[in-house]
């Protein structure tokens, strides 16, 4: 399992779902975009539920490898849908793949 941490909490969900939030939030990051997301997750108690995630350009979002006995949330239709919405975003528009890099060479603590 994996806890994805954002904004000031965290959540626990399966590996597949927390690779497949970075990898779309990364792409959306790189286009200048948002998007709303719900993904399962699981509490401490073992119930299970649904966290929304408003995820862009300025998400700080962290996932971490986390030992459990709690029974691992998968959806392989949202990690399905989550990959194609990042492959359809494809490259960043024309001059925001500049600015992306822009930013990175000037923090270089990001290379």
């Amino acid at each position: 399992m994996r806890r994805v941490y954002y904004s000031s909490g965290s959540m626990l969900t399966g590996d597949s779902i927390a690779h497949a939030v970075m990898e779309y939030a990364e792409a959306l990051a790189k286009n200048g975009r948002a998007d709303i997301v719900e993904i399962p997750v699981v509490f401490a108690s073992g119930r299970s539920g649904t966290a929304t995630l408003l995820i862009g350009p300025s998400s700080q979002l962290a996932s971490v490898t986390e030992e459990s006995d709690i029974r691992e949330p998968s959806d392989d239709t949202l990690v399905d849908e989550l990959r194609q919405r990042a492959m359809r975003l494809g490259s960043p528009r024309p001059g925001e793949q500049q600015q992306y890099a822009d930013f990175l060479s000037v923090h270089e603590d990001y290379e």
